[in-house]
């Protein structure tokens, strides 16, 4: 009942905003200045990747409360077309100061001031497929403009989570050269029972594909459930793979889901010391905690978990 009054409470939002984003949009522009691309040379993008369900929720949260990065909260995303102007807004107008919550539900962090992902924003330039959906926005740099705007209200770098930037890794480093990517990995087998339990718990179909597309079989009817969710994480997977030989190991920080949660202070400090050594300054306040809860284990049927098992270990 709570899924069904949700999923209608963001469709009668979605409505409302979608024209209001659009009619909205002529008013960003005027914010837009070609001075504000000074702010990335100093003050990169970082960007969290991984395949959904790996972990890159909680970094992102975790990231947000202890390092002193820039991000895009509940309340700005819902205005994606005009996320400079809805920053200023919310800074003018929120008193909220209240400390980021390591709670989500499927990437969705509660509260207006609750880091987002940013999906409707980052579809604005990439399509489905994840291409680029007009190539001249590089030579216009209408997306560097946006997120230089972002930065330099902020004044620190801007921080972004989201799974689908899996699949972009290339265009958004020519995009911001000196953008870092910071990538979870975790047991195959928690991330395949993860995806598995999120269809059925927001679709209540195991063939539904869900989060980002990252191979031809998650939409294929005639695939079973079990192999789209495993093409999926090896999508993911090996596009970062590429990507990584393609840009260079030094642009990426890969972080062990396993360990975060089991030795979450010394995790993060290697994090904030390999952001300093590939030149993003980003101050942190310490207060580390020293562990999260760790999920692993079956967590489907016991029909469901040797499938994946098996389908996992043939494509290794």
């Amino acid at each position: 009942m709570q899924l069904l009054q949700r999923s209608f409470s963001t469709k009668v939002k979605n409505k409302l905003l979608t024209p209001l984003n659009f009619f909205l949009n002529p008013l960003e522009n005027l914010w837009l200045n070609v001075n504000d691309l000074d702010y990335l040379n100093s003050l990169s993008p970082v960007f969290i990747i991984g395949p959904p369900r790996s972990g890159t929720t909680v970094i992102y949260q975790l990231l947000c409360k202890y390092f002193n990065f820039g991000y895009t909260n509940n309340f700005v995303a819902d205005w994606y077309n005009i996320p400079i102007i809805a920053t200023r807004l919310y800074n003018i107008f929120s008193s909220q100061n209240s400390p980021i919550e390591l709670t989500s539900n499927f990437g969705k962090s509660s509260n207006l001031y609750g880091p987002n992902e940013f999906g409707k924003f980052w579809y604005r330039w990439f399509s489905n497929t994840h291409e680029l959906i007009d190539n001249h926005l590089l030579t216009e740099n209408k997306l560097r403009l946006e997120i230089a705007g972002l930065t330099k209200i902020h004044q620190k770098p801007m921080l972004f989570k989201n799974v689908v930037n899996s699949m972009r890794i290339n265009a958004l480093s020519q995009i911001f050269d000196n953008s870092i990517f910071i990538v979870s990995n975790r047991d195959k087998l928690d991330i395949a029972q993860s995806i598995l339990n999120a269809r059925i718990a927001l679709y209540n179909n195991k063939n539904h594909s869900w989060s980002v597309i990252a191979s031809a079989l998650q939409t294929d009817p005639d695939i079973p459930y079990y192999k789209q969710i495993v093409s999926q994480i090896k999508g993911v997977t090996s596009n970062i793979n590429l990507a990584r030989k393609n840009i260079g190991g030094n642009k990426f920080i890969f972080v062990d889901y396993k360990e975060l949660c089991n030795d979450t202070t010394q995790v993060l400090k290697s994090i904030h010391s390999q952001l300093n050594t590939k030149g993003i300054r980003v101050e942190t306040n310490n207060n580390y905690p020293h562990k999260l809860n760790y999920s692993t284990g079956k967590k489907v049927s016991d029909a469901d978990y040797n499938l994946l098992k098996d389908e996992l270990e043939k494509n290794e």
